[in-house]
Order: C-alpha cells, then sequence, then structure tokens
C-alpha cells in the first residue's frame, strides 16, 4: 500500500510537468498572437483584424492560466485531506522519507506520533456527521497550533492522525509534546452552542531508536497506541468512556413519559439543626418501578445535548416544588447539578432564566452545583455567557470539594458555596489524613468568601467534628435521606430530629 501511495505521487508529479509544459505552449502562442497583432498595426490593416488576434491571444493565455491553476489544485487534493486540509498520507509518507535521508545525514532524530480519537464514532452517532466534521477541523488547527513550522500534522484516516515531529529525539521530548496534544484534545469543543468532548488513545516512536525505517516506526508506534486502548486499568477506562447510544435513548424517552423521579435531600445549618435547604436527585423510574440511580446512566448523557433537557426538567420540578414548600411555610432554596460543560453554554442559561421567568420562586434560591467531572474540567469558560447567568441571580455551587478537578474550577467559576465531597468527610474520626483535607477545605472555602457544606454525614461524630470546625452546613444520612417532594413537606412538618 505505501509502495502504491509513491506511485500515485509520481504519476501527479508527471502530469503536473506535462500540464506545466501545456501551460507554457499556450501562453508562448498567446505572446505570438499578440506580437502578430502588433505588426499588423504597425502595417495599418483593419482594426477588426487586430482586435481579433488581440482577442485570440488573451484567450491561449487565460486558457494556459486556468490549465496550470487546475493542474495545480488537482495535484494539492490528492495530497491533503479534503476536510481538515491536513496533509493525507501520500504525503506524510514523503516527507517521512525526507526526514529518513536528513536524519542519515545529521544524525539527528524525530519522533512519530500516531493518535486515534476514541469516542468519535459516538459524536458522529448522537450529534450528528456536522458535529463530527467541526470536531475533527478544529482539532487539526489545535494540534498545527502545537507542533513547529517544519514539523507535519497529517489525517491519515476517519480518526487517526499522525504527527511528524523533526528533532524530536527521545521518549522524554516526545511525552512533552503529546502532553500538549492531550491538553489540546481533551478541551471541550463548541459546536452550534454546546459542548462536545471526545479522548484519544496514543502511542509514538523514535527514530533511530525504535526502527530505521516508515514503516517499522509506524508500526512501533502503532503498537503503542493500541495497547494504550487495552489499558483497563480505571482511569483509562474513565477516560475513553464510550457513549451507550441505547441509554441515550431510553432517557430521551423517559423525558417525554416524565419517567424520571426527583427526590430531595435536606441540608441542615451545622449551628442551629435547622433545614435550609434541599438538593435535587435525580432517578430513572423503570417500568418493575424500580428506580435507577443517577451514576448509571448520566455517564452515557452527560456528553451528549440530552443532558440539558435533562437538567431542565430538574430545575423545573424543583421550582415547582420550592413553590409547593413556599406555601406551606418553608423557603428552602434547592441545589440541582449541573455538569460544568453546561455553565457557558448559551442556550442553557437561557432556558434556565425562562423557567424562573415562569415560577414564582425567587432566583436566590436556586443554587446550580457545578460538578466539576470530564475532560473540560477547570477550563477556560466564556465571560460573556457566564455574566448572564451570573445576571440571573442564580446561586452557584461547587460539587466534589478535594477532587483535583475541583481545584481547578475554584479558579474559573464565580462561587457562591463549596461543597466538600463525601470521599473525605466518611474518613472524620478514623483517618487523619481526611480530617487534615476537610479541615483545610473549610478555611479554603471561607478564605474565598464561599459558604461551606459537607456532604456525606453519616455519623453524630462526623456533624460535631464539622460544626467546631465552622463548617456551615452538613447534608447526609445522618440527617435524613432523599425523599420526594410531598413527603418531604411532611418530614419538615413531623419528623424531622433534632440532630445533636
Amino acid at each position: 500500500m505505501r509502495g502504491q501511495d509513491n506511485e500515485d505521487e509520481v504519476q501527479i508529479g508527471d502530469k503536473r510537468q506535462l500540464g506545466g509544459s501545456l501551460a507554457w505552449a499556450l501562453s508562448l502562442a498567446a505572446l505570438v498572437f499578440i506580437a502578430g497583432a502588433a505588426a499588423v498595426s504597425l502595417q495599418e490593416k483593419p482594426d477588426r483584424v487586430v482586435a481579433a488576434l488581440v482577442i485570440v491571444g488573451l484567450a491561449a493565455g487565460m486558457c494556459g492560466l486556468a490549465l496550470d491553476w487546475r493542474l495545480h489544485r488537482a495535484r494539492s487534493e490528492a495530497l491533503r485531506d479534503p476536510l481538515t486540509e491536513l496533509p493525507n498520507r501520500v504525503l506524510l509518507d514523503d516527507r517521512i522519507e525526507q526526514a529518513l535521508r536528513r536524519s542519515q545525514r545529521s544524525g539527528e532524530g524525530f519522533a512519530l506520533i500516531v493518535v486515534d480519537l476514541d469516542g468519535f464514532k459516538d459524536v458522529n452517532d448522537v450529534r450528528g456527521h456536522g458535529a463530527g466534521d467541526a470536531v475533527l477541523r478544529c482539532l487539526s488547527r489545535r494540534f498545527e497550533s502545537i507542533v513547529r513550522a517544519s514539523d507535519t500534522v497529517a489525517r491519515v484516516g476517519g480518526d487517526e492522525f499522525v504527527v511528524l515531529s523533526l528533532g524530536t529525539g527521545d521518549d522524554e521530548q516526545a511525552a512533552a509534546l503529546v502532553g500538549r496534544m492531550r491538553h489540546a484534545l481533551r478541551r471541550p469543543f463548541r459546536f452550534e452552542g454546546s459542548l462536545i468532548e471526545i479522548d484519544g488513545s496514543v502511542g509514538w516512536a523514535i527514530y533511530p531508536a525504535d526502527g530505521a525505517t516508515a514503516s517499522d516506526l509506524l508500526a512501533r508506534a502503532d503498537g503503542k497506541m493500541y495497547a494504550t486502548k487495552r489499558d483497563t486499568s480505571d482511569d483509562a477506562l474513565m477516560a475513553r468512556r464510550g457513549i451507550d447510544v441505547g441509554m441515550v435513548r431510553d432517557v430521551e424517552t423517559a423525558l417525554g413519559r416524565k419517567e424520571l423521579v426527583v427526590v430531595y435531600q435536606p441540608i441542615l445549618d451545622l449551628r442551629t439543626g435547622e433545614p435550609k435547604a434541599v438538593e435535587a436527585l435525580v432517578r430513572r423510574m423503570l417500568p418493575d418501578q424500580t428506580l435507577l440511580l443517577p451514576a448509571e446512566f448520566i455517564p452515557h448523557v452527560e456528553r451528549t445535548p440530552v443532558v440539558r433537557e435533562l437538567t431542565f426538567a430538574v430545575v423545573s420540578d424543583a421550582l415547582i416544588s420550592a413553590e409547593s414548600w413556599s406555601a406551606a411555610g418553608h423557603e428552602l432554596s434547592v441545589s440541582v447539578n449541573v455538569p460544568y460543560r453546561l455553565v457557558d453554554d448559551a442556550r442553557f442559561v437561557e432556558g434556565i432564566g425562562d423557567l424562573l421567568d415562569e415560577s414564582q420562586v425567587d432566583a436566590g434560591r436556586l443554587t446550580l452545583e457545578i460538578v466539576p467531572a470530564g475532560p473540560g474540567a477547570g477550563s477556560a469558560l466564556d465571560d460573556e455567557v457566564l455574566a448572564r447567568l451570573r445576571e440571573l441571580g442564580v446561586r452557584i455551587s461547587l460539587d466534589d470539594g478535594g477532587r483535583a478537578a475541583s481545584f481547578a474550577a475554584l479558579r474559573t467559576l464565580p462561587l457562591d458555596e463549596l461543597k466538600i465531597d463525601t470521599g473525605f468527610v466518611h474518613g472524620l474520626g478514623r483517618s487523619a489524613t481526611d480530617a487534615a483535607l476537610v479541615h483545610g477545605m473549610i478555611d479554603i472555602g471561607h478564605a474565598l468568601g464561599l459558604s461551606v457544606v459537607a456532604e456525606g454525614v453519616e455519623t453524630r461524630e462526623a456533624w460535631h467534628i464539622l460544626a467546631r470546625w465552622g463548617c456551615d452546613y452538613a447534608q447526609g444520612f445522618y440527617v435524613a435521606g432523599p425523599r420526594k417532594g410531598d413527603e418531604l413537606v411532611d418530614w419538615l412538618r413531623d419528623r424531622w430530629p433534632a440532630v445533636a
């Protein structure tokens, strides 16, 4: 196959040479005609003959230029990917051969880096090929902005790229470049007002350490890339988690049939023990009346447009429930989980504004609890859309406080509240490390002017430790478990225990 590619390139070159000769011949003919016209003019021949000769000469010249341009374009199209305008496999092969000859003379190494996109098929299946094409074009520009002008970024397959990096002569240098490429790959892609996230598997080979020929180097890089794909560690699986299209369609159907159930878990003031807020938690009701927990379906919809509609449905239910609580004399705030990628989604912000306009609930009673998960967590956000979100008057909380992604999000989000992750709170009274981390996060939150909520409070000991350290609010089964909106009113009236 690679030999055939080289043969095609030679044939294209021959045609280019032939086309150039023909173009020069036509251009020369144009000069002859124009010179003849001038001679005739000097001999005072009729004007019509002169004009005709000039027109014929100009036409011949234009034909030559047009043919030369068309052949140049044909050669360019044969060597470049039409969608991204990157070099294709034919041109990449030629540049690798040039790099081999140069390196054999100079002794300087180079790297071949293979990138295979993970989850790209799901983008096409769920969002459409227009979205997939937009991602490929944007990713191509990102890769080109990372490498040097002398390097080559090529698209060699539907979702496969190869980078030829000259002068990258060892694994340490290659790893640094791959790190920058991964960062570019994992930044969300914006398409029609919403965000798309993908990931990729990467492998590389160094000349001459990993091979002496182009085929050897590409085979070695491919082998490393596929080894990455086969990595079954938890982190690798999470990073490359695919979308279950059937589950996405199921959630869409459940939204239409109103088969999603929203339950509410109370949040209490650690100083007084009084209920101050609730968190809305969504469940999927199955035909046999069992409830599917969010962890079983949210990961499949959070990278698709369905997550926006799902969040709208939960916010709508929360605002309606808040109105009923107000009628019963309870002015509770309500928190709703929101994926990080929706924070600067213009359609999402507009939709939240519409729901608030239709509700009698003050915007300050709605808290958007941002979940800093996914490759886009902590990345730069659209300041204009963020400003519109703040103008709505809603409060913004950061969920999963203490996890790595949450620290990046602390710098990018205009926050009112920090929620400490359950995993750290569970260790209170048992782990000195968890205790130090929780205490530190309370101090960080207060230093940033934020109220602090501890999730996962399940023991009396944890409650008192948090109260002693000045944490503001607590949520967990020691306080109360999740319950439906009407059941919450009963609990508030009759059954919630005095926590001590």
